[in-house]
């Protein structure tokens, strides 16, 4: 069973990743999380909501696995890594994440990839913990992130790594919503997801591009010269 899977209902596609755990991140799941893209650009929904499973949106890269890397398989994945977060960011519908539990690191990522993010509130975690545990942000990160995050909260959110819970990263601006923990996380999205979706889709897929592009790729264009603890050149 693929743990990232892609539906359509009515006007709206939704890819929903659910492994049973934390929604770790390794190259199968952005194997899976392409796939899925796939699944929905040829599908062509007005917008695109992406969920996590219940009390996780994703805990990020898979940890335990890290050390067992080589660096030649550690800069592989890196570079999955990027080309995928890359892929959601620029991607050419409306995509509004569904934050259904906690978000860390790589998850929160993925949620600030996305154009809007609406949180389960509750006792979760949204954070970007990389230069707590000695990783230097890259510049594709930065690229992706920093848009979402309004200018005086950048240092505290990616610098030094704070924690936020869903009404907290609401109140700091690079959340959009936060919806009780009695309600519907992914319905709270695809409302606002349809109300994307009703723009005109070729100015707003050409409108986003030129938005995100340039920076996207100078970025990436980086990536050989900003490796990672452990990354092989």
């Amino acid at each position: 069973m693929e743990t990232i899977r892609y539906e359509r209902r009515g006007e709206l596609g939704y890819l929903h990743m659910d492994d049973g755990k934390a929604n770790a991140m390794d190259r199968a799941f952005f194997s899976a999380l392409n796939r899925a893209l796939d699944a929905a650009k040829a599908d062509g929904p007005k917008a695109l909501v992406v969920a996590g499973r219940t009390g996780f949106f994703s805990g990020g890269l898979n940890v335990k696995t890290l050390p067992a890397l080589d660096p030649q398989a550690l800069h592989a994945l890196h570079l999955d890594f990027a080309a995928t977060m890359a892929r959601v960011f620029l991607f050419p519908v409306p995509t509004v994440a569904a934050c259904t539990g906690h978000a860390i690191a790589g998850g929160l990522i993925l949620a600030l990839a996305c154009d809007l993010r609406f949180a389960l509130d509750g006792d979760f975690r949204l954070q970007m913990n990389e230069v707590h545990i000695g990783i230097a942000l890259p510049s594709w990160v930065l690229a992706i992130t920093q848009p979402a995050i309004p200018p005086r909260r950048r240092v505290e959110v990616l610098l030094h790594g704070k924690p936020f819970s869903p009404s907290e990263a609401v109140s700091a601006g690079f959340f959009d919503g936060c919806v009780d923990g009695a309600g519907d996380v992914v319905a709270h999205a695809a409302q606002a997801a349809l109300r994307l979706g009703s723009l005109h889709p070729e100015a707003y897929a050409l409108s986003k591009l030129r938005m995100h592009g340039p920076a996207m790729e100078r970025a990436m264009s980086l990536l050989s010269q900003e490796p990672i603890p452990g990354e092989a050149p």
